[in-house]
């Protein structure tokens, strides 16, 4: 029989029980075996849901089961370093929610702490698992639009609640945390994990709560290349990014953790003819997603079972973290 990975979960968050276990429970390679949140209640709701052989009513009690072979994190992000820090010290494998730390300086003790315990750590970021940005970069790659001049992404979306964690400063809320962080991951990977040379942001705030609820960031990089984040708590829900090369243009018009049949479009060869642009040729590219939770969760599985790399390794973390920092910090200038 093939060997699979004991699963604990620590919190019952929503993402946990939308998308994450379903996920779960449909890997080849994983077993949900724990759950675990601070009383009873929550984890006794997801059993009637889920298969669980094991709950627990709090998060130090499932890191001492020695059965639990890797742990996912979905608590909020002001309490990451916390609990990847214990479960690293508990020898379990982490699979933790985006953004991995709150700075580059937490990114990175993250890692230095697993490295030392001998643990993999790997932050979840389940979009970049499937195959539609995977086939975005492979046009890329390509040269099917040339060399690419400028990308933008967009992330936005209506929350309403004043009592969700994404509104809540000291938990570490707010559009850059929770939303801009799916841009920047998405510019550096299509752009090959470059450094960019000036990073700028412009952002929005909320000072009854202390988070900031939209703001663009702009970013330069060597060869002229540039590129733009909009993420926002507060504007109409929208999923989109697009790439501009020199010969052509990409368009991809989805939500980032879609699923089922995705298109998207490469336009080439058009004419400018006065001020109009004539004669495009456009191709339209599809590419059926599976859930990218239970990608994502198959690939951990093979880095605990099989010694393959985490798709998203330290260095991009680690990029993306400096950016988002460059760009707060940038917000204060």
């Amino acid at each position: 029989m093939d060997k699979k990975v004991n699963w604990g979960i620590l919190g019952c968050a929503s993402i946990a029980k939308v998308r994450m276990i379903p996920g779960l429970l449909n890997a080849q390679n994983a077993v949900l075996y724990a759950v675990a949140s601070r009383g009873i209640e929550r984890v006794n709701e997801f059993a009637e849901l889920f298969p669980i052989e094991k709950k627990y009513d709090n998060y130090d009690a499932l890191l001492a089961d020695k059965k639990v072979n890797a742990v996912y994190i979905p608590v909020p992000n002001a309490k990451h370093f916390e609990w990847v820090e214990k479960a690293a010290k508990a020898g379990k494998h982490i699979l933790c929610e985006k953004p991995l730390a709150l700075n580059e300086r937490e990114a990175r003790k993250m890692y230095g702490i697993c490295e030392e315990e001998g643990v993999l750590l790997m932050e979840a970021f389940a979009f970049r698992h499937a195959p539609l940005i995977q086939k975005v970069k492979e046009v890329i790659d390509k040269g099917t639009i040339g060399k690419v001049k400028y990308i933008e992404s967009h992330l936005t979306d209506v929350l309403e609640d004043g009592t969700n964690i994404r509104m809540n400063q000291s938990l570490g809320g707010g559009s850059f945390y929770d939303m801009a962080c799916y841009n920047i991951s998405t510019i550096s990977y299509l752009l090959g994990l470059r450094e960019p040379l000036r990073v700028k942001s412009f952002a929005e705030m909320d000072w009854n709560y202390g988070v900031d609820v939209s703001n663009t960031t702009l970013l330069q990089y060597e060869d002229g290349i540039q590129a733009a984040s909009y993420s926002s708590l507060n504007s109409y829900s929208r999923g989109y990014y697009a790439v501009v090369g020199e010969k052509g243009r990409i368009e991809v018009p989805c939500n980032f953790n879609c699923r089922n049949l995705q298109k998207f479009t490469v336009v080439i060869e058009g004419v400018t003819d006065s001020v109009e642009i004539i004669n495009e040729k456009k191709i339209q590219y599809t590419v059926m997603c599976p859930d990218n939770y239970k990608l994502e969760i198959e690939q951990f599985c093979r880095c605990i079972l099989n010694g393959e790399k985490p798709l998203i390794s330290k260095e991009e973390t680690i990029l993306n973290a400096r950016i988002l920092d460059q760009a707060m910090d940038s917000v204060k200038e």
